[in-house]
């Protein structure tokens, strides 16, 4: 089985430290200069499905967030693989009643020091002093969090790298009220690298993102509403994928030789 590049910009979180979505369906589309792709995508509390078809072949992708599992289906074929899904790639997930500037919810074993109420880039902001261990070392982040969308308006590393984000608000995409993030990141060297992202205002996710060389990701005709969560399981009636194989191989070992 093929693993298929999908649309995980959504799932990126170094924006914002809660997932609020609840429920939705959207077509997602994945341009790398001429290539593009389409995939019919689902969300329920932080899990995300992906249907697409591969050379002819219906598949799906799930995203399982409370099991921490990424599981690809082939429903042609009615066989599944999975594994561990990495800590990067995980969701936190929680209501709007409970979202708040922390930003050791970013990262797992931090400390983190509320330092003082500001002002940067025209926004009101939180200025936070996060530490992380690094081989035995502190790593120092300084982050400005936006007191409104929370979202990071900058950050400045302890190696001299880090970003910058302007955020304006009132826009309007695909008929759903967003904001406009304008993000510059640079390294210690001096170098920088731009990138735009699209924050949907009811769902608190990107809905779309554009970077250097043709890169975008994007969420077209959101539906918000119910979604099935046996969609993000596997099918009572699929087998393994590594044991199929197997069993294959070996039936072939079997077949009898001339005929006989």
């Amino acid at each position: 089985m093929k693993y298929v590049t999908t649309i995980l910009f959504l799932l990126c979180t170094a924006y914002t430290t809660l997932i609020q979505a609840a429920s939705f369906t959207a077509d997602a589309v994945q341009i790398r200069g001429e290539n593009i792709s389409h995939a019919k995508m689902f969300w329920l509390d932080g899990n995300v499905r992906f249907e697409y078809t591969e050379d002819g072949v219906p598949m799906a992708q799930i995203f399982d967030n409370k099991n921490n599992k990424i599981i690809w289906l082939d429903n042609e074929n009615k066989y599944y693989l999975e594994r561990e899904m990495p800590e990067s790639e995980r969701v936190a997930t929680g209501s709007k009643n409970t979202i708040t500037n922390d930003p050791c919810k970013q990262f797992v074993g931090a400390e983190c020091v509320f330092l003082k109420k500001t002002k940067i880039n025209g926004r009101k902001a939180d200025k936070w002093l996060i530490t992380l261990d690094n081989n035995g070392h502190d790593f120092h982040i300084f982050q400005w969090i936006d007191e409104k969308y929370k979202n990071i308006l900058r950050q400045e590393n302890s190696d001299g790298s880090g970003l910058s984000v302007a955020i304006k608000d009132d826009q309007e995409m695909n008929g759903r009220k967003v904001r406009k993030l304008t993000m510059i990141a640079f390294s210690a060297s001096g170098e920088q690298k731009q990138g735009t992202q699209w924050y949907d205002n009811e769902l608190d996710i990107v809905v779309k993102q554009e970077y250097q060389n043709d890169v975008v990701d994007e969420l077209r005709n959101i539906e918000v509403g119910k979604v099935d969560k046996l969609l993000f399981s596997i099918p009572k009636d699929y087998a393994l994928f590594d044991s199929k194989v197997q069993t294959a191989q070996q039936n072939e070992t079997d077949l009898p030789v001339n005929g006989n």
